[in-house]
């Protein structure tokens, strides 16, 4: 199965009979209008002419099929792109700048995101996405079950995207979680696609060529299941074409898109800004807003600042009683602030949360905000560079997080990629040699269990474990 699903996918580099064809015509109509040669890339894989020369070489029944016509060049030509040069003109013509492709790359992201607009309006007015009276939550039709079984596969996914080395495990891992997409897409909970949209920018960014094609996979998967008109299916097919950064761009547009839309609700409903009524749903987008603008760098300051600034003086004001739900918030602020270098002001968050912690932990003493808190704490520490506390906070996260998720869980193996791979925390070489021995012992568990169709432990679905732990804590970029 493992080798079927790497072919599927296109990772094989065997050259295919009817992409060698495609190639031959439209390098032919090419050299021979413009003079130039060309070069091709197949599923952004640049192509070795010589390749193809062997590939000819080795199998001489080609040419028949190929003057024939009898290859589908149509869904070969999907996969390919050409770059040849422009032909030679004169020194004193005028050169055009580059800015002016602008126009097309911003005609895909906005083509992506009234798309995934129509996406989310269509999924309220025809009632696939519900308000749980019980959880103040929007779900699909799955409920809140679903919603969990899709945070911990989310979380396994983001997670191996940050395994050091271990390329081949990985691999496999995420070929068996890729088992349970087509139900996830199925039980079309609330936060499906950005949770998808998001595994597979972490892929793509961290494993390329393993995230390129699992993208190529979700756009086929989603065209079967839902129809090639539909508005996610659309979203995905152009998403297949995007650099790293622009899928960024595309993240960010879309969770803006869902923020935006929770709070015209609100004022549609007449609920007013300063209402204190928790609203979850909008808590919860602004958390994932916030996370994005923190993958987007210092190319997002401007925007995170004033992100933060709203929360700290509207969403959650001093003095304001703090919910479950307002914890998380704040320490999604927090690590915003670390991301920009304000460390006094996510010392300050952090002091309110932990003093909230401090009352509410006889009633909760396994929540997940402590956890986070905790890490988060970390952290802090170990970017100023008190690194025995940092350890300290380390440490304790990882006996919270053992407890409450498991001790084979993603959010085990997250502390642990932070105790192995941040530079200089720990020094003693047989102490980081203990926690790599954790951390692959974890992995292991997780890629048997995969692999026995063990999809999720009673734990990692247990409602207080309700929500992505990088919304928080981006382990990665850290």
């Amino acid at each position: 199965m493992y080798r079927t699903r790497i072919r599927k996918w296109g990772i094989d580099k065997n050259n295919k009979a009817a992409e060698v064809s495609y190639m031959l015509k439209l390098k032919k109509h090419r050299d021979d209008a413009l003079g130039k040669g060309s070069h091709f890339l197949i599923r952004d894989r640049p192509v070795d002419w010589e390749d193809i020369e062997r590939y000819l070489s080795r199998n001489p029944d080609f040419w028949t099929k190929h003057t024939r016509g009898s290859l589908d060049l149509a869904t070969a030509g999907r996969e390919i792109r050409c770059k040849t040069p422009p032909p030679a003109v004169a020194a004193q013509a005028i050169s055009v700048p580059p800015q002016l492709d602008a126009p097309q790359d911003l005609h895909i992201h906005e083509e992506i995101l009234r798309s995934y607009q129509a996406y989310t309006d269509g999924s309220f007015e025809q009632g696939i996405w519900r308000l749980s009276p019980t959880h103040n939550r929007y779900f699909g039709p799955g409920g809140v079950q679903a919603s969990a079984r899709l945070n911990a596969w989310y979380d396994k996914v983001r997670n191996v995207s940050d395994w050091p080395g271990r390329d081949a495990e990985a691999v496999q891992l995420v070929n068996c979680l890729l088992e349970d997409l087509p139900q996830l897409l199925k039980d079309q909970d609330y936060t499906v696609f950005p949770a998808v949209m998001r595994c597979c920018f972490y892929l793509s960014a961290r494993r390329p060529a393993l995230g390129r094609q699992v993208i190529h996979f979700v756009a086929q998967l989603c065209s079967i299941l839902l129809g090639a008109r539909h508005p996610m299916s659309l979203v995905w097919s152009r998403i297949r074409s995007l650099t790293i950064s622009e899928y960024l761009l595309v993240l960010q547009g879309t969770a803006k898109l869902r923020l935006d839309h929770l709070e015209s609700s609100r004022l549609r409903d007449g609920v007013p800004d300063d209402d204190d009524d928790d609203d979850d749903n909008t808590l919860n987008a602004l958390r994932e807003y916030l996370l994005i603008l923190r993958l987007r760098g210092p190319a997002a300051v401007d925007e995170m600042n004033r992100v933060t600034c709203w929360v700290t003086e509207q969403i959650c004001p001093p003095g304001r009683a703090l919910s479950s739900a307002h914890c998380r918030v704040l320490l999604g602020t927090a690590s915003s602030y670390i991301a920009c270098g304000r460390f006094a002001d996510a010392a300050e968050i952090l002091d309110r949360v932990g003093a909230h912690l401090a009352t509410s932990a006889a009633q909760d003493p396994y929540s997940r905000n402590l956890s986070v808190y905790l890490f988060i704490m970390g952290f802090l520490r170990y970017v100023t560079g008190r690194l025995e506390e940092a350890v300290n906070y380390f440490l304790q996260t990882y006996s919270a997080l053992e407890k409450m998720a498991g001790p084979h869980s993603s959010a085990v193996a997250d502390i642990l990629l932070a105790l192995v791979d941040f530079p200089g925390l720990l020094r003693d070489p047989k102490e980081v040699e203990h926690w790599k021995h954790k951390l692959a012992l974890v992995q292991s568990a997780m890629l048997a269990r995969a692999k026995k169709g063990v999809r999720h432990t009673a734990s990692e679905l247990s409602e207080m474990w309700d929500g992505p732990l990088d919304t928080d804590v981006n382990t990665g970029v850290w």
